[in-house]
């Protein structure tokens, strides 16, 4: 009984035959050559992303670089360049060492007033650098003027007994002596103008020096 039941169940879902024409669509093959051929349908390897801005800025550079140093003159050129530069830091270097004054070392020339903080204690209370500063300054000697006035303001700060004047002590030496007291400050001013003209080699004018006269004026110097 079951298996009839399944039998016209079958017969009666069948599906009716296909009887429409079938056309077959066929490539020209001249055509599908051309486009095979074509280098967009070439895929043996992968794209290659397209360069960037500072891809090509980079490769600019590098090539016009490159043609740079390809030219005859270019060794030449570079070599000059850094001897010029070795001779430059060589001659700061020696001109640092002699405390800025290689011209007067070849020329054997010194200034007129040619002072040093390496004194002893009693020269440097015999000094009437009142006038050595009147003379310096007549003569735009700015650089003398402002170490005549700086050692003028050590011995003031010696007298008063807020400083223990030694000839190989340093300017740190003496900002440290003067801590906690109202000095300090200005004798640092003049401690760092100082050694930007002495030791950095600076040309230091008029306008400059008054500055420097300016804080020297500010210096308290009562115990």
């Amino acid at each position: 009984m079951i298996p009839l039941l399944a039998s016209g169940q079958d017969k009666s879902h069948a599906l009716p035959s296909d009887s429409s024409e079938i056309s077959v669509r066929t490539v020209d093959e001249d055509a599908f050559r051309s486009l095979t051929s074509e280098r967009e349908f070439e895929y043996n390897e992968p794209p290659k992303n397209p360069a960037s801005l500072w891809s090509r800025i980079r490769a600019w550079l590098f090539q016009l670089l490159g043609s740079i140093f390809q030219s005859k003159w270019a060794s030449v050129f570079i070599r000059i360049a850094f001897i010029g530069i070795f001779a430059a830091v060589l001659i700061a270097i020696i001109n640092q060492i002699l405390g800025g004054k290689l011209t007067t070392s070849f020329t054997g020339k010194k200034t007129a007033d040619d002072f040093s903080l390496n004194i002893s204690e009693e020269v440097l209370h015999q000094k009437n650098y009142d006038e050595l500063l009147r003379k310096a300054v007549d003569s735009n000697n700015f650089k003398d003027a402002v170490r005549i006035l700086y050692l003028k303001a050590l011995r003031e700060l010696s007298q008063a007994d807020l400083i223990l004047w030694k000839a190989d002590k340093t300017n740190s030496d003496y900002l440290r002596e003067l801590s906690g007291h109202p000095a300090k400050s200005t004798f640092t001013r003049l401690t760092f103008f100082y050694e930007y003209v002495e030791y950095g080699d600076f040309r230091i004018d008029e306008v400059g020096f008054n500055k420097f006269w300016e804080i020297y004026q500010n210096l308290e110097v009562k115990n």
